[in-house]
């Protein structure tokens, strides 16, 4: 967004002046009218010499999260020499992602954006095997490959006698494709550089303002085949997906609701966000329709399946539940030239964002071995990003940028084993028995989701690298 009273911008050269700047960037005092802070920065219009700003926007990211799963097994404590729960090692899983991000901002009027997203998915490829203890597999003493639990519960006679893997290992699953887009406006009411331009003869100087952003964003579900994880590793019979990638299509409404300041100091330019993410699965009245669930393919589930999935006391609580979320992030660029007569700007920036997940039914890091949507625990993202940010030139801009993070370790599978439907404070299982109990979930699995035999994250590391290619106009 260019300054309100701004002379046609002279012709000068940016490189030879970016060492020296860098040297004296702590030393010199900021230009007065400074632009805002990325996060905060909207497109414009009917402002004098630009009625109308256009971005368009190209972005790649790689992104890779590595996660150690272990599960919960009764046995010896060596701390305590009794028997209890404990965690051991298990799965190690990867999940490797390249996207393409397409965006266009159109200014409507002053401080006020319209934009529209478009991932594109290049690939999003998943792998899991057998955990290293000490470098040695612990293949020979999983639980998961050793397991005798059934599905259903051992009440059926013989039905946890036999040794039952519980999941393909090792194996992965392949994704592509269009992911839902996203369409938004931001309004800027309060712009600092648009305050500080204002003509002092006309008004009266005023106290240092901060850039204040309102926006919401509404991610819309596209038609098509929604992402199906029953394609993959246990319930696909396979250990492998095969060389054809699925979709990524979740089918939620999701509205986001956000708010951003930022305020110049001289050099520095530090900003905080605040964002919270709605989602609203999609309803269908039969399989295939909507988004994902469960009981799509109830001879995948426990036995009870066959029966409460047309139940309608179970209508709506076998199917996908993605997390709502919050995000909190706060960081500042420092700038280490700003030239508002050339338009030319370079900049770093170091930010962090905290991101906490409600509990879920949706798409964990088991849910492709398993074949299904599982019940996730709440939990908390941290990721730290450095960047660099530079305007060529009015028209150009480029971004790149590396993160790192972590998620805090939760259970993957914990889903409720049922509800009380006659009132009489219980909840009624079956458990493999032949009378089916209407209270026990369909989805409930007793080999995963009973306690002491829970899957948990332990180990998530995160990272990733991402660029960015911006045109204005």
């Amino acid at each position: 967004m260019p300054p309100l009273y701004s002379r046609r911008p002279a012709a000068r050269t940016l490189i030879p002046r970016v060492a020296c700047a860098a040297l004296l960037a702590l030393c010199l005092p900021g230009p007065h009218g400074a632009r805002a802070a990325h996060l905060t920065d909207v497109a414009d219009a009917m402002d004098e010499r630009h009625p109308v700003e256009v971005d368009l926007d190209f972005g790649y990211t790689h992104l890779k999260k590595q996660t150690k799963i272990t599960r919960e097994n009764v046995q010896l404590d060596p701390a305590t020499q009794k028997r209890g729960i404990v965690l051991v090692d298990e799965l190690q899983h990867i999940e490797t992602t390249d996207q393409l991000d397409f965006r266009l901002n159109v200014g409507l009027y002053h401080d006020l954006e319209l934009h529209i997203i478009a991932p594109l998915l290049l690939g999003q490829k998943q792998e899991w095997g057998f955990a290293t203890v000490n470098g040695v597999s612990v293949q020979p003493v999983s639980t998961l490959q050793n397991n005798k639990i059934n599905i259903s519960g051992c009440n059926a006679t013989g039905a946890c006698d036999a040794a039952n893997p519980i999941l393909p290992t090792p194996g992965q699953s392949l994704r592509a494709g269009f992911k839902d887009p996203t369409i938004g406006i931001a309004w800027g009411p309060i712009n600092e550089e648009r305050e500080q331009q204002l003509k002092p003869d006309l008004f009266p100087p005023g106290h240092p303002v901060s850039t204040w952003v309102l926006g919401l964003d509404y991610t819309l579900p596209l038609p098509g085949d929604v992402d199906d994880p029953s394609k993959f590793g246990a319930a696909s019979g396979a250990a492998t997906a095969g060389a054809t990638s699925h979709p990524v299509i979740r089918k939620a409404h999701v509205f986001s609701p956000w708010t951003a300041f930022s305020k110049r100091f001289k050099v520095l330019d530090p900003y905080l966000g605040v964002r919270a993410n709605l989602p609203i699965p999609v309803g269908g009245s039969s399989a295939g329709d909507g988004s994902y669930d469960n009981c799509w393919h109830p001879d995948q589930l426990a036995d009870v399946a066959t029966q409460n999935c047309a139940a309608a006391a179970w209508k709506g609580n076998t199917g996908y539940q993605p997390a709502y979320t919050g995000a909190f992030t706060f960081g500042t660029e420092l700038v280490v030239v700003d030239d508002k007569a050339a338009q030319q700007k370079v900049a770093f920036d170091l930010h962090t964002e905290i991101t906490w997940f409600s509990p879920s039914r949706g798409y964990s890091q088991v849910s492709d071995a398993l074949g299904k949507l599982t019940y996730e625990e709440e939990h908390v993202q941290a990721l730290t990003t450095l960047g660099f940010y530079g305007r060529i030139a009015r028209w150009l801009h480029v971004r790149v940028s590396g993160t790192l993070g972590v998620d805090t370790p939760h259970f993957l599978t914990a889903e409720n084993i049922g509800k009380d439907l006659n009132g009489d404070g219980q909840v009624q299982i079956s458990a493999g028995a032949a009378t089916k109990s209407l209270e026990q979930s369909p989805s409930y699995d007793f080999r995963v989701d009973q306690p002491g035999r829970r899957l948990r994250a332990e180990a998530i590391f995160i990272w990733g690298v991402s660029g960015a290619l911006a045109l204005n106009f």
